[in-house]
């Protein structure tokens, strides 16, 4: 028993949560499992301030023993409409956990290849060159035209 008591704060993530279980229902069924040290039943929130479920949750159990019955008895168990998914949470400070963000090709189409001072100062050239010949354009004035279409009534 003291073993137990050494192995805290177990985490674990509660996914493919049915849009109608709400955050007491499902505190209730973990209860059963053992003591919660930590419950974050997550939603989103719209610009009316309407909170709708985001189908995931994190639960935090006292005791390992507690997680691996809740892990055990709950994964893949069809609660209202969908079969639940429960497995251990990835901390946050796992890099694997995080979602890469794909860059842009246009912005790693220069970062591999460095250079040269010359080749530099020659795109800075053209650039300013490029400038230059905009602002000296006709084009570059824009004027409001009224609109010319009819009105529908």
């Amino acid at each position: 028993m003291e073993s137990e008591k050494s192995d805290k704060n177990v985490k674990l993530w509660i996914g493919n949560l049915d849009t109608k279980l709400d955050e007491f229902q499902l505190l209730k069924i973990l209860e059963q499992f053992g003591k919660i040290s930590s419950f974050d039943f997550l939603y989103h929130l719209n610009d009316r301030g309407i909170r709708t479920p985001r189908g995931y949750a994190f639960v935090t159990y006292e005791l390992v023993t507690s997680a691996m019955e809740a892990i055990n008895v709950l994964h893949n168990k069809k609660i209202l409409t969908k079969e639940l998914v429960v497995r251990y949470a990835k901390p946050k400070s796992d890099p694997s956990s995080r979602v890469q963000k794909p860059i842009p090709a246009a912005l790693k189409a220069g970062s591999s290849k460095k250079l040269s001072e010359d080749e530099r100062d020659r795109k800075i050239k053209e650039l300013e060159k490029k400038l230059k010949k905009m602002e000296n354009s006709q084009e570059q004035d824009l004027k409001i035209q009224p609109c010319s279409r009819h009105k529908p009534y």
